[in-house]
């Protein structure tokens, strides 16, 4: 007769399952979805159409109301933001790889064009601190014979986006708001 399991064997072994579950309720407690905070509001506008209701009753539910709308509002701007983030995280990465190396070239020139070092650190914290809420704009976009004419159209306008967004972060940059040297914190900045 083989080895029989024991509840005592079979307890010490976690569960994978169980672990995730408690994760997601975690989760899911901390920030509920768009959906149930919509019905919350959908509930609390129906407690405050109703004529018969106490005045303190009152202002606690349009109290409930006003937060509710300010927890919709969070999460559905958090959730725009994690669609964005997924969405542009390879290109993201790809121009961070290459304005790496970039940097990683310059430096190691005999003299440093530190005009040139600055252009790449300012497009380096371009890639890392572009706003969450817009649509990324790629620093080295990839064309193929088909494409290139028909974003030339639409080529100003994304040359126009990317240099107010390389403004914008110049600015902080030269306020201090933002690192001079971002490439330091990086993995891979050290590399030879």
């Amino acid at each position: 007769m083989g080895p029989s399991r024991t509840d005592a064997a079979s307890s010490k072994r976690p569960s994978m399952h169980k672990k995730n579950a408690t994760t997601t309720l975690s989760m899911s407690e901390k920030t509920p979805g768009v959906s149930k905070l919509k019905a919350q509001l959908r509930q609390t506008r129906r407690l405050l159409a109703k004529d018969n209701l106490a005045a303190d009753a009152r202002v606690e539910t349009e109290r409930r109301l006003k937060s509710l709308q300010k927890d919709l509002e969070k999460t559905e701007i958090a959730n725009k933001e994690r669609v964005l983030a997924v969405r542009y995280h390879k290109v993201k990465f790809f121009d961070r790889q290459k304005l790496l190396r970039k940097i990683n070239q310059v430096k190691k020139q005999t003299p440093v064009d530190e005009d040139q070092l600055f252009a790449l650190r300012v497009d380096l914290n371009y890639v890392l601190h572009y706003p969450k809420l817009r649509k990324y704009v790629a620093l080295f976009p990839s064309t193929t014979d088909g494409e290139s004419r028909r974003e030339n159209a639409g080529k100003t306008e994304a040359d126009a986006a990317r240099e107010e967004v390389r403004a914008l972060i110049r600015g902080q940059m030269e306020k201090g708001e933002i690192s001079r040297t971002p490439e330091a914190g990086l993995p891979g900045s050290g590399r030879g």
